[in-house]
Formats: structure tokens, C-alpha cells, sequence
């Protein structure tokens, strides 16, 4: 899910990339702190079972989940 994600973002013109390693999602959140990525998209087993991803705002905290169509429609405004 985590690539057929990635591949409709950047279909709809957004800069992405994922993560290449299976590591803890704190580090994760590091490396898109330090390269100052405003969002990140986790998808995890709740996730994955409701077909949605969670979008979180690195610089507020906040996280909502969505749609893949939503999560589009919010990263292009």
C-alpha cells in the first residue's frame, strides 16, 4: 500500500519519498525533521484496514487521517 501510495502522489505532481528502511517510526520522523519535510504519511495496520493513511503536520503535531484522494487534494493546497 505504502508504494501505490507514493507512486499517486507524485502522479499528482507532489515531491515525495519513503523511507528506505524498516527502522522505528521516531527515527523516521527525525530524517523528515532534519530535511525540514512539513509532512509525513504513516501507514500502519489501522491504516492498511480502513484503506486511509494518517497525515501528520511536523511542524504543529497534528495528524488527521484520509483518503488517499484526500491526502492528494490536502498536500496540493
Amino acid at each position: 500500500m505504502a508504494w501505490r501510495t507514493l507512486q499517486q502522489v507524485r502522479a499528482a505532481g507532489i515531491n515525495a519519498e519513503m523511507y528506505p528502511d524498516v527502522v522505528k517510526i521516531g527515527k523516521q520522523f527525525k530524517y523528515a525533521d532534519a530535511k525540514q519535510i512539513p509532512f509525513t504519511v504513516v501507514i500502519g495496520e489501522a491504516e492498511r484496514a480502513t484503506n486511509t493513511v494518517t497525515l501528520k503536520d511536523m511542524k504543529s503535531g497534528t495528524q488527521e487521517q484520509l483518503s488517499i484522494d484526500q491526502l492528494i487534494q490536502r498536500l496540493q493546497v
